[in-house]
């Protein structure tokens, strides 16, 4: 029984590593995703800008 109850726990820690793994990649996707949004607007912005410096 003490074996059963040993491979119950290791599914179990398993199983959470990878729930804590889920989260931990979700967290980084979504950090990316505000980093790339923040540089497209920069972007755009510079683009606004030197467009209407050679326009001028």
């Amino acid at each position: 029984m003490n074996q059963r109850a040993q491979v119950s726990i290791e599914y179990l820690l398993t199983i959470m590593f990878g729930v804590v793994l889920v989260i931990a990649v979700t967290i980084i996707a979504f950090n990316i995703t505000k980093i790339a949004n923040k540089a497209q607007a920069q972007i755009v912005s510079n683009k606004n800008s030197v467009v209407s410096t050679l326009m001028s």
